[in-house]
This record gives C-alpha cells, sequence and structure tokens, in this order.
C-alpha cells in the first residue's frame, strides 16, 4: 500500500493546483488562477497535466488581458467623446461668428449702395 501511495505522491499536488486554478476561473479571480497555474507550471513542468494548465493559463491571460483592453478602450472612448463635444461646442460658436459676419458684411454692402 505505502508503495502505491508513494508512487501516486508526485501526481497529487499538480492535480490539487490545477484544480484550484479551474475552481478560481469558476468562480472569476482569474488573476488568482493565473498565478495558480503558473504555480503549477514552475513546480511541476513535466507533469502530465502541465500541458493543459499551460493552455488554460494561456486562456485566461488572455481573457485578463482582453478585459484590460476594454477598460483602457472605455476610457479612451469617454476622452474622445469630451473631445468631440468641446469640438462641436466651437464649431457651433464658428459657425455663429460666421453668421454674424455675414450680417455683418451685408449690412456694409446696404450702406455703400
Amino acid at each position: 500500500m505505502a508503495m502505491l501511495l508513494a508512487g501516486c505522491a508526485p501526481w497529487w499536488p499538480p492535480a490539487t493546483l490545477l484544480d484550484r486554478a479551474d475552481r478560481l476561473v469558476q468562480k472569476g479571480d482569474y488573476a488568482s488562477a493565473v498565478r495558480t497555474y503558473d504555480e503549477l507550471l514552475a513546480k511541476y513542468p513535466d507533469d502530465p497535466s502541465a500541458r493543459r494548465a499551460l493552455v488554460s493559463r494561456d486562456a485566461v491571460a488572455g481573457l485578463l488581458a482582453a478585459r484590460a483592453d476594454i477598460v483602457r478602450l472605455r476610457e479612451e472612448l469617454a476622452s474622445r467623446d469630451g473631445e468631440l463635444n468641446r469640438l462641436r461646442q466651437e464649431l457651433e460658436r464658428l459657425r455663429e461668428d460666421l453668421e454674424n459676419l455675414k450680417r455683418l458684411d451685408l449690412r456694409d454692402e446696404r450702406r455703400r449702395k
């Protein structure tokens, strides 16, 4: 029995780490899941579960990167919306100025005639 357990001992910790990482993914704690996958890969790089851990880690890390990009792009969009609104206000002011100049020009033309 001891030989059987001793033979299985190297397999248990990677499976535990893999299960923990998978549970963290299910909970939505992606950053902790990536750290747990990294821990498994660092401690047990030659374990058969390492390949799946690597694939899962890369997928979750890609998800985190995509989420960070979405946050950054939303902030950029909000900034550009603010700039667009400022430019629209300036355009409206310039149109009003142009209309005023046209009225003044028309008035001056009438005076000259």
